[in-house]
């Protein structure tokens, strides 16, 4: 699944050179450098492809502190 998430983060910010430069402990602030609009862009693409359902109301900015901890969010959301 953590390959998936950082093909749509590379996606998200038209940057293929993404798939090859991120690994699980990369920041997805800090080292992609996702800005908010590419976040939302990106968490409406993950409940699109994953068939996944963000709750926005549980949603805590520590799980964008690594592609490992996103992935892990995005395994425990319930199917769309």
């Amino acid at each position: 699944m953590r390959d998936k998430i950082i093909q749509l983060m590379a996606r998200v910010t038209n940057d293929a050179t993404l798939e090859s430069r991120l690994n699980g402990s990369s920041h997805l602030v800090n080292d992609l450098g996702l800005d908010s609009l590419q976040l939302i862009n990106l968490i409406l693409l993950i409940e699109e492809e994953l068939a996944v359902q963000v709750d926005f109301d549980s949603f805590q900015v520590q799980h964008l502190s690594s592609v490992d901890r996103f992935t892990d969010y995005v395994a425990g959301l319930p199917k769309a």
